[in-house]
């Protein structure tokens, strides 16, 4: 078992087409708090106390740019980069003071997506619960082509641990209570699943629905409660088609916590969830959950 782990996913990087159309979606209507930050980029900010929980910035096309994870301190910090080397990752240097604030590296996995793990990044002194307001990050869903390599270089490198495995997808939690914060699932290419955004309540999921709705933007599956972490869901397209879902209530697990098989998790017919009220995933989101791919651009932080 490795000895560091990161604590939690800090922050997604996007790049768009249209970025000012982007922030206006992430700000009116997703209800984040936008941050300081240099002119060519929107910074976008939970009520949690990370100093942004989203990037985004011009590209030629949609993507999924880098996933930022959070680590304790410096030294874990080095001790993950020793990991990530020792596991055949590849790293963009050792770990240094980054232009951007704060000090830590750039890597890829074995399927050539983009992460940095970071740590002593100028956070915010508030971080109270506002409703209808997202706090964080609540986890990254990631198709894989070789589940496998991914899930041994999450595990070896990052520290990950496995809370539950369905015939679809691995739940993999890292250094908190969260059931998880990452997943990864098999497929037949290295794209974007979809990124979910935690709420502090059931209530702000609801009213997320109808506050979406009211912009133009219909749940395309939802409202639910999922098998494994046994969390709230609502997921819709926003700019560009991105795969965005609104969640709440994650289980919270300790050590004691024992992973379920696949056989474990079987849904009676028509069900795909707790509540069954929907037969499941639109065709749009479905499609939507198919198309992005992360970029190798943010291998190499600045």
């Amino acid at each position: 078992m490795p000895t560091y782990s990161v604590r939690a996913v800090r922050a997604v990087d996007f790049g768009v087409t249209g970025l000012e159309t982007a922030a206006r979606f992430f700000s009116d209507v997703w209800n984040l708090t936008p941050v300081a930050g240099p002119a060519d980029e929107m910074l976008m900010r939970g009520t949690g106390a990370f100093h942004h929980i989203l990037r985004l910035h011009r590209a030629p096309h949609l993507g999924l740019t880098r996933i930022v994870l959070d680590a304790a301190d410096r030294a874990a910090v080095d001790g993950l980069h020793g990991q990530v080397v020792s596991a055949g990752g590849m790293v963009d240097s050792t770990p240094r003071a980054l232009a951007t604030g704060g000090y830590g590296f750039g890597c890829r996995d074995p399927e050539g997506r983009s992460f940095a793990v970071v740590c002593g990044i100028a956070d915010h002194a508030d971080a109270a619960d506002r409703a209808d307001r997202p706090r964080k990050i609540s986890h990254v869903n990631l198709n894989c082509a070789d589940n496998e390599a991914t899930f041994t270089f999450m595990r070896d490198a990052l520290g990950f641990r496995l809370s539950d495995q369905t015939r679809q997808f691995r739940f993999l939690r890292c250094d908190n209570a969260d059931h998880h914060s990452m997943v990864i699932g098999f497929n037949k290419d290295a794209t974007l699943n979809h990124v979910a955004f935690e709420m502090p309540d059931d209530d702000s999921t609801m009213r997320g629905i109808g506050r979406m709705r009211d912009h133009g933007y219909p749940v395309e599956w939802g409202p639910g409660r999922h098998g494994p972490g046994n969390n709230v869901f609502a997921y819709f397209c926003g700019p560009e088609e991105m795969p965005l879902e609104y969640t709440s209530d994650m289980q919270q697990v300790g050590e004691d916590h024992r992973p379920r098989k696949p056989e474990e998790w079987v849904w009676p017919p028509g069900r795909v969830d707790h509540w069954g009220l929907t037969p499941g995933p639109s065709a749009r989101v479905k499609r939507a959950q198919t198309l992005f791919r992360c970029s190798p651009e943010g291998y190499r932080l600045g």
